[in-house]
């Protein structure tokens, strides 16, 4: 997860405090990282929640639009903590259609059958 960055931020502001000799300087670390991690935390909750209702199949269709070389090495170079942005913006708009399609597809069928 976001462990070593978070880690990153929680030193700068424990270093701050001790340094200036002030305690309330650490409540800047929530808002810090939450500057800078809770909008792809939002971002990956809302992916895991669509990933969880798809079927073998459905999941299967789609590594295979995301497993090309070409968008495996530019994720290979990605910002560890920022898997979703990555993934999105690497995918281009061709991609992201046929993943939409996919889960489209699948909540479709949970419709249609009431599952």
């Amino acid at each position: 997860m976001t462990s070593i960055a978070g880690a990153v931020i929680a030193a700068r502001w424990i270093s701050d405090a001790v340094q200036l000799k002030d305690n309330s300087l650490l409540g800047n670390y929530q808002t810090d990282w939450e500057n800078r991690f809770l909008k792809e935390m939002k971002s990956m909750i809302r992916l895991r929640g669509i990933f969880e209702k798809l079927s073998n199949s459905d999941l299967d269709s789609i590594v295979a639009t995301v497993a090309v070389p070409k968008l495996v090495s530019k994720l290979s170079q990605s910002d560890f903590d920022f898997h979703a942005t990555a993934l999105l913006s690497t995918l281009g708009v061709g991609g992201l259609l046929r993943i939409a399609r996919v889960v489209a597809s699948a909540e479709a069928k949970a419709l249609l059958t009431g599952s």
